[in-house]
């Protein structure tokens, strides 16, 4: 099951908690009254990145030096996939009333996650035989996030109140190989820009508890630069004319 689908579910759940709380009695009823609260907040997230390729880039013949391969001696590349995983976040809430349904946020966090690129080519080896390989790569991420989001808060029903949410993250990748001159993993795509700006749009519900409010938050970001460092002699970086990231996060917060 993947983060989406388990949203999904999530959301049914709570819709049914919310279909049977209506009778009871209302939580924490001055608390969205406060100027400012702050919490944590917990999380599953998805990795992945959006690629444009470059038709120009794909369907060449390559020597030996321009990819990391000790058995063959040509290599064209037929497509680039990347392929999402799983990681996790962990982060400090901060929440700033302005009105009865609008709030400021900013959530500084930090998200340990990896994501694989597949390069699916016809290689030659040294038998002169020609095969479909599939080179796979991984690039692990630290990412401190800076996000300052507005949320737009719904009418409350009884214990349950649905937001949507929305804004921009600045994003630095403390595992970035952007500024290393030694390539130690070969001439794979392995140097990610440093920084990044995203844009993200999310949904959730808060749960308002006898002595807490619980968060259950799906958001999507997509990074705004092309964050692929060029190294115009290989085909793994030729092959793309565009490399973004995009995240999708299942978290839980506790204010």
């Amino acid at each position: 099951m993947n983060l989406k689908k388990a949203f999904l579910l999530l959301t049914i759940l709570i819709n049914i908690r919310c279909a049977y709380a209506q009778r009871g009695y209302q939580n924490l009823q001055e608390y969205d009254y406060e100027p400012y609260h702050f919490g944590f907040v917990l999380g599953i997230n998805q990795m992945g990145f959006a690629i444009r390729q470059n038709v120009s880039g794909l369907n060449q013949t390559y020597n030996s030096t321009q990819f990391n391969s000790a058995t063959g001696q040509s290599d064209s590349l037929t497509s680039v996939e990347p392929v999402p995983t799983i990681g996790f976040t962990i982060g400090i809430v901060g929440n700033l009333r302005i009105t009865d349904h609008f709030d400021l946020r900013f959530v500084p966090a930090l998200s340990f996650g990896e994501r694989e690129l597949n390069y699916n080519s016809y290689l030659l080896n040294l038998n002169t035989q020609r095969k479909m390989t599939t080179e796979q790569m991984s690039i692990k991420s630290s990412l401190l996030e800076f996000p300052l989001d507005i949320k737009y808060k719904g009418a409350r029903i009884n214990n349950a109140r649905p937001y949507i949410i929305g804004g921009l993250k600045y994003v630095i990748d403390l595992s970035s190989d952007e500024k290393k001159t030694n390539d130690t993993n070969g001439i794979f795509i392995t140097k990610l820009k440093q920084s990044d700006l995203y844009g993200e749009l999310g949904a959730g519900f808060d749960l308002y508890f006898d002595w807490f409010k619980m968060g259950i938050e799906a958001k999507m970001s997509y990074g705004l630069r092309d964050i692929l460092v060029r190294d115009n002699s290989s085909m793994y970086t030729t092959s793309v004319s565009r490399m973004g990231s995009k995240i999708f996060q299942l978290s839980f917060t506790f204010e």
